[in-house]
C-alpha cells in the first residue's frame, strides 16, 4: 500500500499541471451568419468544428452538432450556402493550458 502510495505521489510531482478551458456555441455565428457544417473544400464535421474553434481562439472541437438551415457561411471562405444547408447547431471548443505552475490549483 505505502509503495502504491509512494508511486502516486512522485506521478503527481512529476506531472506538469494543466488545466482545460471549455466553452459551448449554440448556433454559432460569424459575422452575423451561421457556420456550415462544411469547409469549402469539402470536408465537414469535425475538420470544420476544429476551424470554427480555431478561429475563436481554442485548439480544437470536442463536440458538434449538426442541423438544416436555409442559409450558412464556410469558416474557412466567403462561399455561402443559400438553400438546403446543413449548420452546426452546437459547437463545444477546447484548449488546454500548460502555463500553470505546479502545485497551485486553478478555479
Amino acid at each position: 500500500m505505502r509503495a502504491l502510495l509512494a508511486g502516486l505521489a512522485l506521478l503527481t510531482l512529476l506531472s506538469q499541471a494543466q488545466a482545460s478551458e471549455v466553452r459551448n456555441y449554440f448556433t454559432p455565428e460569424l459575422d452575423g451568419q451561421r457556420i456550415n457544417a462544411c469547409l469549402a473544400t469539402g470536408a465537414c464535421g469535425k475538420p470544420a468544428a476544429d476551424a470554427f474553434c480555431k478561429v475563436e481562439g481554442y485548439d480544437q472541437a470536442m463536440l458538434f452538432q449538426r442541423e438544416r438551415t436555409n442559409s450558412a457561411r464556410s469558416i474557412d471562405s466567403n462561399k455561402v450556402c443559400d438553400s438546403d444547408c446543413t449548420a452546426f447547431r452546437q459547437v463545444k471548443c477546447f484548449t488546454v493550458r500548460s502555463d500553470l505552475q505546479t502545485g497551485k490549483t486553478a478555479l
